[in-house]
């Protein structure tokens, strides 16, 4: 984990001096304790991003994530973008004719 330094310190293991607002990294839980209860360091917790919740698009009795729905799309030539929204991909298969749709089924693997 990491931890910032808020108290000059040398590192007891490894002899190396520490300055305030340097972020180093600790993983032994045992360590952290005791630079924080020695008031030498405190914990700095790393905000993970909510990662984007990919959206679902239901075709051909199945369900396929968008990104996967425009990949195919573009491989078969039909202009499809990732901000398009769903009504217009599913508007954009719907006007494929019967050629093109078997192409697009093929490359979704659907039997």
């Amino acid at each position: 984990m990491k931890v910032k330094v808020i108290s000059v310190f040398r590192d007891k293991f490894t002899g190396k001096y520490y300055n305030p607002g340097e972020v180093i990294e600790i993983s032994e839980e045992s360590r952290v304790l005791d630079i924080e209860n020695r008031k030498l360091g405190e914990r700095v917790e790393v905000k993970v991003s909510e990662e984007k919740k990919e959206i679902k698009i239901s075709l051909f009795e199945k369900e396929f994530e968008k990104k996967i729905l425009v990949d195919a799309l573009k491989s078969i030539g039909v202009q499809a973008a990732g901000n398009m929204k769903e009504e217009t991909l599913l508007g954009k298969v719907a006007e494929l004719d019967e050629e093109t749709t078997s192409k697009l089924k093929e490359v979704l693997d659907i039997k």
